[in-house]
């Protein structure tokens, strides 16, 4: 188990420099990084709960392969990294409207209708989403049986 989370660990956390999106005519390229290179994310008191979720996530994710590198337990560390993309996803559910705002999306997304706004966006995800993605419902399935095997 530890080297599936190990694995997982690090798809998570190497996401964070990969592109997840690639706008079809016009922008620069969307990741993480580049987000808060441009100054789109930062931490700062002022900062939301959702960033601190999101960005902990990636670290909680390198956290935990570094603990399942060392042999140690790290079931925790991968639940918090697990659960992190669910907690925004369901957040950005609830709040569809300002997130597309919020995004700045060169292309037209209702995310209140998720079939549409898949059917858009399935030709621009790049690797790093799926890495991001991949990597959090391994780390989440894997911590998961850790716990409960744990019983």
């Amino acid at each position: 188990m530890r080297a599936i989370i190990f694995l997982a660990g690090v798809a998570m956390a190497a996401s964070w420099a990969l592109v997840w999106i690639e706008p079809p005519f016009a922008g620069p390229d969307i990741s993480p990084m580049a987000l808060v290179q441009r100054g789109t994310l930062s931490l700062s008191a002022e900062t939301s709960w959702q960033v601190w979720v999101f960005l902990g996530g990636f670290v909680a994710a390198g956290l935990a392969a570094l603990s399942a590198l060392r042999g140690r337990g790290s079931a925790l560390l991968s639940l918090a990294a697990g659960l992190s993309p669910l907690v925004i996803l369901g957040d950005a559910l609830i709040r569809a409207d300002g997130v597309r705002r919020d995004l700045g999306l060169p292309v037209p997304v209702e995310f209140s209708d998720l079939a549409q706004s898949w059917d858009l966006l399935q030709d621009f995800i790049r690797a790093g989403f799926w890495a991001y993605a991949g990597g959090a419902a391994l780390l989440l399935v894997a911590s998961l049986s850790v716990l409960v095997s744990r019983r």
